[in-house]
C-alpha cells in the first residue's frame, strides 16, 4: 500500500509540473530569453553609436582657419552623436605626440590630425595603428600611411592666385612677383608650386624673383616682406600662402609707402575686411571652406569606425575672393 502511495504522489508531482509548464504559455520562458538576444545586439550597436570617441589635435588654435574647423567639428559631431576630445597642437611636434599618446591610452575610436609637420608625423600615425586606432589628417598631410586626408586643393588654389594676378593684375604678362611661403607645411608648398609653376607655363616674362618662408608667424611675415622690397624696388606683387602672411606683408608695404599689390590664400574675414577697403592693395584671396574641411574628416572618421570604406584623399576646391564678390 505504501508503496502505491508512492507511486501515486510521484504521477501527480510529474503531472502538475507539466501543467504548470502548460500555464507558462507556449515557450514564455524561452521566447524571454531570445527577446533579450535578439535585443542585445540591436542595443550594443546603438550603444556603438552614441559612444564613439573621436581625438582631434589641431595644429594651432592662433589662427581663425583651424577656429572655423574646430567649430564646424563640434556642430557635426552633435549631429551625428559623436565625443570629441579637441586638443591644441600649438605648432609644436613633440606636444602633438604626446596628445596622440594620450589619445591612444583614452582609447579613442579614431584620431584626427593636423600635423605641426607633414615629415616626421609617421611615428605617430604608426603609434596609432599598433594601438588599431585609424589616423586621417586635415588640411596638413602626413608622411605615414592615413586612412584620409581631407584638405583645400592647394596645389590648384596656388594656379588660381597665379592667373588672378595675370588677368588682373599684369595683363601684359610681364612683371615681377614674388612669393611669401610656409616651408614647414607641405599644403602651403603646394600653394607655391601651384603659383609658380602655372606662370613659368602661362606667363613666362613675368618673373617670380624671390621666395621666402614666414613659417606661419605674421611678425616674421611683415620682416620677410620688408627684405624683399629692399632687395626688389621694382617688385609688382606679392603672392602670401596665408592670410596671417598676407597681413604681415601688408603692414610692411604700407610702411615703405609702396603699391605692391598682394593676393593671400585662406578667405579669412580679416583679409575679406582689407580687400574692401577702397584702393586696398590687397586685391584678392584663394578662399577655403574650412566648415567642409571639418565636417568631412569627422564623417569620414565615423564611416572608418563603422567598416564603410573612404577616399585616400578628399579634395575641397577653393574659390577666388576679391572686390566684385567680398561679403
Amino acid at each position: 500500500m505504501k508503496r502505491f502511495r508512492k507511486i501515486i504522489s510521484m504521477v501527480l508531482a510529474v503531472a502538475m509540473v507539466a501543467t504548470l509548464a502548460a500555464c507558462s504559455g507556449p515557450g514564455t520562458s524561452s521566447n524571454s530569453a531570445a527577446s533579450a538576444a535578439a535585443s542585445a545586439p540591436a542595443e550594443s550597436k546603438e550603444a556603438a553609436k552614441k559612444d564613439i570617441t573621436v581625438g582631434v589635435s589641431l595644429l594651432t588654435r592662433q589662427h581663425v582657419f583651424y577656429n572655423n574647423i574646430e567649430n564646424a567639428l563640434n556642430e557635426k559631431a552633435k549631429e551625428l552623436g559623436v565625443k570629441l576630445i579637441v586638443q591644441d597642437a600649438n605648432q609644436d611636434a613633440s606636444k602633438q605626440l604626446s596628445q596622440v599618446q594620450d589619445f591612444i591610452t583614452q582609447k579613442v575610436d579614431a584620431i584626427i590630425l593636423c600635423p605641426t609637420n607633414s615629415a616626421g608625423s609617421k611615428s605617430m600615425v604608426e603609434l596609432a595603428s599598433k594601438a588599431n586606432i585609424p589616423v586621417l589628417t586635415m588640411d596638413v598631410p602626413s608622411d605615414g600611411d592615413t586612412v584620409c586626408h581631407v584638405s583645400t586643393d592647394n596645389y590648384k588654389g596656388g594656379e588660381l592666385a597665379a592667373e588672378y594676378l595675370v588677368n588682373n593684375v599684369l595683363k601684359d604678362k610681364k612683371g615681377k612677383a614674388a612669393v611669401i611661403t610656409y616651408s614647414e607645411i607641405e599644403g602651403c608648398v603646394n600653394r607655391e608650386k601651384g603659383f609658380t609653376e602655372w606662370i613659368g607655363k602661362n606667363a613666362p616674362d613675368i618673373k617670380v624673383v624671390d621666395v621666402q618662408n614666414y613659417s606661419g608667424d605674421q611678425a616674421k611675415a611683415a620682416d620677410v616682406m620688408q627684405n624683399m622690397l629692399q632687395k626688389h624696388a621694382d617688385l609688382d606683387a606679392v603672392f602670401c600662402v596665408g592670410d596671417p602672411a598676407a597681413m604681415g606683408a601688408l603692414s610692411s608695404i604700407k610702411s615703405a609707402n609702396k603699391k605692391v599689390k598682394i593676393i593671400g590664400f585662406d578667405g579669412n574675414a580679416e583679409g575679406i575686411a582689407e580687400i574692401k577697403k577702397p584702393d586696398s592693395l590687397w586685391i584678392a584671396d584663394v578662399a577655403q571652406d574650412p566648415a567642409a574641411i571639418g565636417e568631412t574628416a569627422l564623417q569620414a572618421a565615423v564611416d572608418t569606425i563603422n567598416g564603410k570604406t573612404v577616399e585616400k584623399k578628399i579634395a575641397i576646391s577653393p574659390f577666388m575672393i576679391d572686390k566684385t564678390n567680398a561679403k
